[in-house]
């Protein structure tokens, strides 16, 4: 359903609004007014996420800790749930990295902004005793804080909501209920994946052309066809015919050429899969990939 990200300052009162908002949108789905789908709502912080406040005082601890918040919000991310990200969230490309998870999930997507001053956090944060950041780390996340922006796409829409005044809650619920929602980045959807076994295939078939190629135009070195040898050969519902190679005129192919141009095109095929191209949805059964190496081959031999 939405991903609501919470950003600010470290004790700007990102958790008090993060559960003021759970609360809001749980009376919501369960009042009597309310006819829209059954939704649950999940809040993700650092605690449920094991990540302590240690975990910001250098950059080797934070990574990992940021990606297990991270995996904890992927998780949760679905149509049937709104999931609330109470979090430092200082850093803008930690926050397009969800913004994109969000996309893929088909989910909507809003940003609240807590604002308070930093005196005001440094006061706060004083009042926590043991469960509070190293002085330095507190000041570093504040100095570090890449604040949400209206005008780009992932922190839109964005709700702005100074520290001494109430969240504009009604205007929130409409944006995570009624926005428009994203479709899913070219980055990140999902690629259509080949049948088990294809590297085998792709392989085995190949190779069985090159040793039965050089094999026939050794027999036969004035030949210029070349029929393909079973178990590629086409069935009958797709070809009148057996699938036959026009060789090059004038030339003596050799082991070293075929094992490049094998190469050369099971290396094509491989990176079509990772691609999500047409390689990646089809064309690896052992007849298609004898008959696209022989269009590969031929096509090659045309142009040379």
């Amino acid at each position: 359903m939405a991903l609501v990200t919470i950003s600010g300052f470290p004790c700007s009162g990102k958790t008090t609004r993060a559960k003021q908002l759970k609360e809001y949108f749980e009376d919501r789905i369960q009042s009597a007014e309310y006819d829209g789908p059954n939704l649950t709502v999940e809040l993700i912080d650092d605690d449920i996420s094991h990540v302590p406040r240690s975990s910001y005082d250098t950059s080797a601890l934070e990574k990992p800790a940021r990606a297990s918040l991270f995996s904890n919000v992927s998780r949760s991310l679905g149509p049937d749930t709104i999931t609330i990200v109470d979090s430092a969230n200082y850093i803008k490309g930690y926050r397009y990295q969800m913004y994109c998870a969000a996309r893929e999930a088909r989910v909507r997507v809003a940003t609240i902004h807590v604002v308070a001053p930093p005196d005001k956090c440094r006061e706060w944060h004083e009042k926590r005793g043991e469960c509070s950041y190293k002085p330095a780390t507190f000041d570093n996340l504040i100095m570090r804080f890449e604040e949400p922006s209206s005008m780009v796409r992932w922190d839109s829409p964005l709700f702005t909501i100074p520290w001494d005044e109430q969240p504009p809650f009604e205007d929130i619920w409409n944006a995570i209920l009624k926005g428009d929602k994203k479709p899913p980045p070219a980055a990140v959807l999902q690629r259509n994946k080949p049948p088990p076994n294809t590297l085998q295939t792709l392989t085995k078939t190949t190779q069985l052309i090159v040793t039965s190629l050089l094999a026939h135009i050794s027999s036969l070195p004035d030949t210029t066809t070349f029929p393909i040898p079973s178990p590629p050969a086409p069935s009958p519902s797709k070809s009148s015919g057996p699938l036959i190679l026009h060789l090059p005129p004038g030339r003596k192919l050799t082991l070293s050429e075929m094992q490049r141009l094998k190469r050369q095109y099971e290396g094509v095929m491989q990176k079509g899969q990772q691609s999500g191209g047409i390689a990646a949805s089809g064309n690896w059964t052992e007849e298609e990939v004898a008959t696209g190496f022989v269009r590969f081959l031929e096509q090659l031999w045309e142009t040379n």
